[in-house]
């Protein structure tokens, strides 16, 4: 337990420094091609092996006609993906169904994520989010972070709630640096 406490507070200070570097174009983007399907296979590997989606089940869905290849920063594309997927976990009851997935959709490749049944759909991110009276991130950082590295590549986060959590992370395949 201590272990996984550390890693969050960890990941919660690095994702605050992120979001800080973000909004003062201090993060450069480092962009190389990527395809959008090995990228996700692979991350939704590591996310399982790391023990923190025991007792939800995850499901891939991916075109079977492929996708196109796209020019993204693989780091921040993943910190992106991982934090909702640890969202869904944090907010949900173990059992609750985890999907994850990618299209082609009006000269975009779409990333998206979606939990069912959640007990607490997170609120969308606002454009600023101040820190709680005890100096520590207010709810919805990660979120706030997720949408921040969509505007870095051009696109944008569109969050949507009810009996079902999903986020999609647009980016137009046209935008180049």
């Amino acid at each position: 337990i201590i272990r996984r406490q550390s890693q969050t507070i960890r990941d919660l200070v690095n994702d605050l420094n992120l979001t800080m570097r973000l909004d003062s174009d201090m993060q450069a983007l480092r962009r190389e091609p990527l395809q959008p399907a090995p990228f996700l296979r692979q991350l939704t590997a590591d996310f399982l092996n790391s023990g923190m989606a025991e007792g939800y089940p995850v499901e891939v869905d991916l075109p079977r006609e492929g996708l196109p290849s796209m020019e993204a920063d693989a780091f921040l594309l993943r910190r992106a993906v991982n934090n909702l997927l640890s969202n869904c976990v944090r907010h949900n009851s173990p059992g609750c169904p985890i999907a994850l997935g990618a299209k082609a959709e009006d000269g975009c490749v779409v990333f998206w994520v979606e939990s069912g049944g959640a007990a607490e759909i997170p609120a969308a991110p606002q454009a600023s989010r101040p820190l709680e009276a005890d100096g520590g991130a207010a709810h919805g950082t990660g979120l706030r972070l997720v949408s921040q590295i969509a505007a870095a590549h051009g696109g944008e986060a569109r969050f949507s709630g009810g009996s079902t959590f999903r986020c999609e992370l647009w980016f137009p395949l046209s935008q180049q640096d």
